[in-house]
């Protein structure tokens, strides 16, 4: 890789460096928390200080050091809400499903709760576009709040929870035309995209019968435009390589992040070859900022730490080999300026690496 940077752009260079440890730092907090003392805060810890002394307190983190102050600063992890729970509980799909119950096999359809000041995620990161920190959402109920769950299990298949409702809004409101769906869940998008006039169809590409069979037994004769439906049994990689006439994909195959980074890789090639169609995936802003960090690795070390072709030809995972292929799908390209390195760490041109990796 040429990589010619002055003093100040390498300060910047530095600087962007630390931005990403300060995401990864504040993204174990978060993971600790909501692992190991999701049910930690209580109402009565609250009302003597706040929710974030007592989410501090809860994870043995002092206030006042440095490390922390620095990591607060960047990901603003002080900034946690108190959500609304009616603007969850009026979700159509949350009511539709509320009147059906249940129990088949090991499927079950039943009533979870997030307890009174439990923190949760409730929505994408957000990202500034200068420095890329990662700002998490976290929020609580100052009530009990009931969510329904259909579970495998000891799995939870699919839950209506605040993240869900939040992070399927755009993707919703973009869907038109002939729509193809990967993954169906438990349908909460297929029944939102259904009701929308200017989609005409929705085919679902779902790899597991058993999910398609509850669905199509309890949910789907619910849905008030179910005639727009049809379900594919098959692994949704597979039926893109058949070639199809879709106007719009949504993509939601994987359970999180570190799940769906090679699956949004694999599908990403694919617009490739349907280049007429638009392609939206499930949390893309979280996934492209696992492979902006990924993309700052290979810079830091190809300019600090003076990497060579040869380090990128082994891999111990798939991180390894994202990596690696990051390397070289840039490694031809020049870099005269801290603003070339920031422009590539662009949701839009890391979409554009993205379809170019060969994994």
């Amino acid at each position: 890789m040429n990589i010619v940077l002055s003093k100040k752009d390498e300060e910047e260079l530095r600087y962007l460096l630390d931005v990403k440890d300060n995401n990864i730092s504040a993204a174990e907090i978060y993971i600790e928390y909501l692992t190991n003392h999701p049910l930690d805060i209580e109402k009565s810890n609250v009302e003597k200080v706040s929710f974030f002394k007592a989410f501090l307190s809860s994870l043995e983190i002092n206030e006042n050091d440095e490390d922390f102050q620095e990591i607060n600063i960047n990901s603003r992890i002080d900034e946690i809400e108190e959500l609304d729970p009616q603007k969850y509980l009026d979700d159509d799909y949350a009511k539709l499903i509320k009147n059906i119950s249940f129990k088949d096999s090991d499927w079950e359809l039943l009533t979870l709760y997030y307890e009174p000041y439990q923190g949760f995620v409730y929505d994408e990161l957000e990202i500034d576009d200068m420095y890329f920190k990662e700002h998490t959402p976290l929020g609580y109920f100052k009530e009990k709040f009931p969510y329904l769950a259909i579970i495998q299990g000891d799995l939870i298949w699919m839950s209506v929870i605040p993240h869900e409702i939040n992070t399927m809004r755009k993707p919703i409101k973009d869907a038109f035309g002939r729509v193809l769906v990967l993954g169906l869940g438990l349908g909460y998008y297929a029944y939102h995209v259904s009701n929308k006039e200017d989609v005409e169809s929705i085919t679902i590409v779902e790899n597991d019968i058993h999910a398609i069979n509850i669905f199509k037994k309890y949910i789907l004769p619910h849905f008030e435009n179910k005639n727009k439906i049809k379900i594919v049994n098959a692994d949704a990689f597979e039926y893109l390589k058949e070639g199809h006439d879709f106007d719009f994909v949504f993509a939601d195959i994987w359970h999180n992040v570190g799940d769906g980074l090679m699956s949004y890789l694999k599908i990403k090639a694919f617009e490739n070859e349907y280049k007429t169609t638009t392609f939206e995936y499930w949390i893309e802003t979280s996934i492209l900022a696992m492979l902006r960090r990924m993309t700052l690795t290979v810079f830091e070390e190809n300019y600090f730490e003076h990497f060579k072709e040869s380090d990128y030809l082994k891999a111990r995972d798939d991180n390894d080999r994202i990596i690696n292929a990051i390397y070289f799908a840039i490694k031809d390209k020049e870099f005269k300026s801290i603003e070339d390195i920031r422009k590539i760490l662009q949701d839009d041109s890391l979409k554009e690496l993205a379809r170019s990796l060969t994994i």
